[in-house]
């Protein structure tokens, strides 16, 4: 009966139903729509954040040039009882054209196993250094220095261990063993698989889920001067690549203006040829590390300007720097395999210098992208099962770049630091939203006293009024809520369109809804609860007395002296602490931008005493403008003016709150759309060097002057 009762006075009185669910749809649907416009630009971050990358994941081969050793390791039994000897045999042999230098073997045997003195062996004679383990000397560990091992030579060594006090198993985990070389400082380790070449390590990748293309690519570095035609000279630094024409295809920014990419010829890029002078079909020839040259037909020329997936550094200081050099020459995979990396191997092995800048060899990967999950949180932990898959083939050799993870780290990390924002940027609106909702609790009890008079007096106790506060409250916050959730949903699909939201997840938007409903449910709902509840508690006379003179909670409990103090204490502290100072974001590296959360209390805690601060001057004043008691009115207008705001200052005063939270809320937004629109202005300066830009291509004959 009470329910039908409620049900019958919200749908007699239209006006005053809709004025109480005011605050709660504004409050619902400016929280539901700002997190549904956050998991709409989450949605679309993934395709976005990927879009600018020229390369999702690099092989980066670690065997350097001049480094072509092999290292076995055997042993005469597998199990030794204490006191007992095994027999270690290394043999390590250089197959390559070239000789190793500074060739240094590491044999330490796990504890429990004791190198017996006077049994090492190099190629049949007794090592010279017999007192102790010449594969692991001193505290260090050092390794023994065979020296240079001459190309096709093979040196074998051995040495005995014993097992101290325990049985010990002799494998290759008991005993590691590692060489180095003056080329490769690196340990590789003993028994290691066979080296697969480059070629094969692509057709390997290309053949994993996920993968779209696996492409090699080699770059060296061949120094200044390097590229001659006749009497010309193309100065400054050169590089070459090499690369076959599927590579070239699905890179956008090589541009092949004339002519093609052989598998005989090179093409020259655009600077290059112009300062050579050279068309299709001359002949230039390039100056090679080890001094030797090489001859190549023209059978291109190349625009390379915009090609980050060549220029783009490896080098982890400045990774993925553009580095550009303007003179380059391309060739194919099997002339940089059989011509360039030998000479960089022949110098490698050359005992009187070292390679400073050696040839990089990599297997490029572009991920099939368009399977990848359109939230970047989800589409990371995809990017890394598929490189966890790729880094398992042949993984002894070379290690992995995996740049679309980092990048989508970044977006999944930005995407939670803008909702967090974006949910601070929508607190006013929040705290005005529940205050609307206790202006339309006073006005729905303003306009029910006389109701639950009739029903005291018709029997009904203050248990029956709380109960049908209940009801009416579950009611007007529920039908608000549903209201406002569908607001704020069609809000965020006018602003992002509607293809955004389709592509964020039915989780996510669940969440949202969730999230923002209870959100505003609860701070409406119980701001409209607790004013009809102190309506119901107290008498009507004491109600309208309390309604006119005394003075809100709030002034009374100095709520705006209590937020101005927490403010300055506040903001001692995070100067105090260098709170202010920002961490700058690298895709690169994999770091995302860093919101201090904590700061996020202070201009939320300056919106609210401002307010209050606002509100006891104006309800101040507004008491001191009530004339005192005198049969004088004076004129009417003025009069009646002077009595009428008098009667009620606090609540005026209240009012002032209202107005100064939408005020905070409009100034935020402001704010934030201002320095969001400044950031992007400063960034594409910083990239540009200026507000425009002209970039010309190295084909062009047309010049430009700086007008000074």
């Amino acid at each position: 009966m009470l329910a039908r009762y409620v049900v019958a006075d919200l749908v007699r009185n239209p006006r005053r139903t809709l004025a109480t669910m005011v605050g709660v749809i504004l409050g619902v649907g400016l929280f539901c729509g700002v997190l549904f416009f956050v998991d709409g630009l989450s949605a679309s971050m993934t395709q976005r954040a990927v879009a600018p990358l020229p390369i999702d994941m690099q092989r980066i081969v670690t065997q350097r040039a001049g480094v072509a050793l092999v290292l076995s390791q055997t042993f005469d039994t597998t199990t030794v009882a204490p006191g007992e000897e095994a027999r270690v045999d290394l043999e390590i042999a250089n197959q390559s054209e070239t000789a190793a230098n500074e060739v240094t073997v590491r044999s330490v045997p796990a504890a429990g196993l004791v190198f017996v003195a006077g049994s090492a062996e190099l190629d049949g004679e007794p090592i010279a250094n017999i007192s102790g383990n010449p594969f692991a000397q001193g505290s260090a560990r050092a390794g023994y220095n065979l020296g240079t091992i001459k190309a096709g030579q093979t040196h074998r060594l051995s040495y005995r261990v014993e097992a101290s006090d325990a049985v010990v198993t002799v494998n290759d985990t008991t005993v590691t063993t590692a060489y180095s070389t003056r080329e490769s400082v690196n340990p590789t380790g003993a028994n290691q698989p066979p080296l697969v070449g480059l070629d094969e390590l692509a057709r390997l990748i290309a053949q994993q889920p996920g993968i779209a293309h696996a492409s090699p690519l080699s770059i060296a570095d061949l120094g200044d001067d390097a590229i001659h035609r006749q009497d010309r000279t193309a100065t400054g630094s050169t590089k070459v690549f090499g690369f076959d024409r599927s590579y070239e295809e699905r890179d956008d920014t090589i541009d092949i203006v004339e002519g093609a990419l052989t598998a005989d010829g090179a093409v020259l890029s655009a600077e290059a040829a112009k300062a050579l002078d050279a068309t299709i079909g001359d002949t230039v020839t390039v100056d090679l590390p080890d001094g030797t040259t090489i001859d190549l037909n023209v059978d291109g020329v190349a625009d390379l300007s915009r090609s980050r997936s060549l220029y783009s550094s490896r080098r982890g200081g400045d990774l993925e720097t553009f580095i550009y050099t303007r003179n380059a020459v391309i060739v194919s995979p099997a002339a940089f395999a059989d011509t360039v990396f030998p000479a960089f191997e022949r110098t490698a092995s050359d005992a009187t210098d070292r390679l400073k800048v050696p040839p990089i060899r990599e297997v490029d990967i572009t991920l099939q992208r368009d399977l990848l999950d359109a939230d970047p949180a989800t589409a990371v932990a995809q990017t890394k099962l598929i490189g966890a898959q790729v880094s398992d083939i042949a993984a002894h050799q070379d290690y992995l770049l995996d740049n679309i993870s980092n990048t989508l780290n970044v977006a999944a990390a930005d995407a939670g630091v803008a909702k967090r924002l974006f949910v601070f940027l929508g607190v006013p609106g929040g705290l005005l939203a529940a205050i609307l909702a206790v202006y339309a609790g006073n006005v729905l009890a303003d306009g029910q006293r006389r109701e639950h008079a009739t029903l005291r007096i018709r029997g009904a106790s203050r248990s029956h009024l709380r109960r049908m506060l209940g009801a009416r409250t579950g009611l007007l916050t529920a039908t608000g809520a549903i209201i406002g959730l569908t607001l704020g949903y069609l809000a965020a699909g006018a602003i992002l369109g509607r293809e955004s939201l389709d592509r964020a997840s039915t989780a996510s938007l669940v969440t949202s809804a969730v999230i923002g409903t209870i959100g505003g449910f609860v701070a409406t709902g119980t701001g409209l609860y607790i004013t009809g509840r102190r309506s119901i508690d107290r008498e009507i006379n004491e109600d309208r007395a309390l309604l006119s003179a005394r003075p809100p909670l709030w002034r009374r409990a100095r709520l705006d002296f209590i937020g101005l103090a927490l403010i300055v204490a506040g903001t001692l502290w995070a100067l105090q602490v260098n709170a202010f100072d920002g961490a700058a974001g690298s895709v690169y590296f994999g770091r995302a931008v860093e919101l201090n959360l904590a700061l996020l209390v202070l201009p939320v805690a300056a919106w609210i005493t401002g307010s209050l601060f606002a509100a006891r001057a104006i309800g101040y004043t507004l008491h001191r403008t009530q004339p005192a008691s005198s049969p004088r009115l004076g004129r009417v207008g003025p009069a009646l003016f002077r009595r009428s705001i008098g009667r009620r200052p606090w609540a005026i005063s209240n009012g002032a709150i209202v107005a100064s939270l939408i005020v905070a809320l409009a100034t935020s937004l402001a704010a934030f759309t201002a320095s969001y629109d400044a950031a992007k202005t400063d960034d594409a300066r910083y990239a540009n060097g200026a507000d425009i830009r002209i970039t010309p291509s190295p084909t062009a004959n047309r010049s430009y002057a700086a007008d000074s």
